[in-house]
């Protein structure tokens, strides 16, 4: 294995994880919009379940260091516009690791 073998690899499993994780979405989603759920519900759902997993990955600190840095990666992505412009289909999620 060459070192740009290792460079691929975690796009690699990003877009296996994402394939993977798609329909999940989706049907939370959908769940949402038959609920009605507002978008400011929508986003405590979302910060309760990243306060759950944060809880439950105490017990494995280098995922929860992971987890951690992709949430702050997307977050900084947003504040600088970069998911906006994002290559890829429109409405599809994709965070861009750079640490």
């Amino acid at each position: 294995m060459t070192a740009s073998d290792n460079e691929s690899m975690p796009e690699e499993i990003d877009a296996e994880m994402a394939e993977r994780l798609r329909p999940l979405v989706n049907a939370i989603l959908e769940i949402f919009n038959q609920r009605q759920v507002s978008p400011a519900d929508a986003g405590m759902v979302i910060i309760s379940l990243t306060y759950r997993l944060l809880e439950v990955l105490k017990e494995a600190p280098e995922a929860r260091r992971h987890f951690v840095a992709t949430l702050i990666t997307l977050i900084n992505n947003f504040l600088t516009g970069e998911l906006e412009s994002a290559d890829g289909p429109e409405g599809e999620f994709t965070v861009k690791e750079e640490f």
